[in-house]
């Protein structure tokens, strides 16, 4: 805590991990189906509360990731730094209020009969504010996680495969919605793969290396 370098560092290099490790475990205890269907939710109370708790604190640690990931390019490309900071921060704001939609959706299903339940999530995806204004600003987040990465690359300070890695990951849970959770935390999977890298480089790194943005990169394997 004396040192804010460090400490700066070692929370962003946590958060690196944490994040990934949150989105997996999130996914896994996810209630069966693609839809926020009453009678799984009132069958599976407990994996809707805790699964919803899990988004929500990896959705959390998007921020020091963000934060974390345009430091790094401060050296070296600080104008793409600060977009995707931008971009990664608002996007990551917005996925917080979303992932406390399954608490009401939980509600609903224990307190209303199957169709009423139903008709008050739809009619709420419909509204503006809600669609406009909290839905669709969330997918920001990968927008600008994505363009962090990139810039880590252009950087020369992460290889090439990390953001495809990366994207990869952000695909699969949309693209096996229909599948059981444990197909969707997959995606997870090769989000540690590419988080993880920038994670043990930066919790390594000295802590001069990390006051000034990495301004070299990394050394080639033998």
């Amino acid at each position: 805590m004396k040192n804010p370098d460090s400490f700066r560092r070692i929370v962003a290099g946590v958060a690196l991990l944490a994040w990934p490790v949150l989105e997996f475990l999130a996914f896994l205890t996810s209630p069966p189906g693609a839809e926020h269907d009453p009678a799984v939710f009132r069958e599976h109370p407990a994996l809707v509360q805790v699964s919803g708790l899990l988004y929500l604190w990896a959705a959390l640690t998007l921020i020091p990731v963000v934060l974390g990931l345009a430091h790094l390019l401060r050296g070296r490309a600080p104008g793409t730094g600060n977009v995707g900071a931008v971009l990664g921060l608002l996007g990551a704001g917005h996925a917080l209020t979303l992932f406390t939609t399954d608490f009401y959706d939980l509600a609903l299903a224990q307190t209303l009969p199957d169709a009423q339940a139903e008709a008050v999530t739809a009619r709420a995806g419909e509204l503006p504010g809600f669609l406009f204004g909290m839905l669709l600003p969330g997918f920001l987040v990968h927008v600008g996680l994505l363009t962090l990465l990139i810039g880590l690359v252009i950087a020369r300070i992460a290889p090439w495969w990390v953001p495809l890695t990366a994207l990869a990951g952000t695909v699969v849970p949309f693209v096996t919605m229909d599948r059981p959770p444990a197909v969707q935390s997959a995606g997870a999977l090769l989000h540690l793969a590419a988080y993880g890298w920038v994670a043990l480089r930066v919790l390594r790194m000295p802590d001069a290396d990390w006051r000034a943005g990495l301004t070299v990169p990394p050394p080639s394997p033998a």
